[in-house]
């Protein structure tokens, strides 16, 4: 049996909690549950690898995000440019400490968390061997999925923009499409991420290194 054909097992569904049984998933395939229908697992060719290159991606968009100007406001002849990072920082400085904190937490420091950790497992996959602590790092890669808010950082953003065009010529800075890519990459991660198949594939790793030292 290949790595991506999942055995028959029993699931509780994430939403209701009603236990039902996994047939044997073919490539393309999709598993749901029979009462609230929910996606519980599905078979997708090729996601681990496309988890990891989407991953790796991201991380670089989000570092360039975080090096040039986010957007340019120029009004009545004044200029001023601000960058991710400024944007919490004004917050910050404007006794928003704690707003600021869990801002910046959504938008880069848990997408960046979950994005290692992603990395991090599948390269334990692409190896066949299981790292230190990758089943812990998949666990709260699990846990911090919910967290990310990237997106809607983002659509928050482009809302803000249509009422200040009105005010100042706003001008959208280098960082906003590395951002912009950022986002689309963790969109990417999101649709190919099942929890399910990176277990499979990490229990499948962690048999086939014991069986190498065997």
């Amino acid at each position: 049996m290949g790595v991506t054909d999942f055995p028959a097992v029993h699931i509780a569904c994430h939403e209701c909690d009603l236990l039902v049984a996994l047939p044997v998933l073919r490539p393309g395939q999709h598993a749901y549950c029979p009462r609230c229908n929910f996606l519980l697992t599905a078979n997708r060719p090729d996601s681990q690898s496309k988890i990891f290159a989407y991953s790796i991606a991201s991380l670089i968009c989000l570092a360039l995000a975080n090096l040039f100007p986010f957007i340019t406001l120029n009004a009545r002849g004044m200029e001023q440019s601000v960058t991710l990072l400024g944007s919490v920082a004004i917050l910050a400085t404007e006794d928003h400490r704690l707003l600021a904190a869990v801002v910046f937490a959504s938008i880069a420091v848990i997408p960046a968390l979950l994005l290692c950790g992603l990395v991090y497992v599948s390269v334990a996959i692409r190896i066949g061997r299981e790292l230190p602590g990758a089943r812990t790092c998949l666990r709260w890669t699990i846990a911090l999925a919910p967290w990310n808010m990237a997106e809607i950082f983002l659509i928050g953003i482009l809302v803000s923009f249509i009422k200040i065009v009105s005010l100042a010529d706003v001008e959208l800075g280098l960082s906003f499409w590395a951002y912009a890519l950022f986002t689309f990459g963790v969109v990417l991660v999101s649709l190919n991420f099942d929890r399910r198949e990176l277990w499979d594939l990490l229990d499948a790793a962690r048999a086939a290194g014991h069986s190498s030292h065997a």
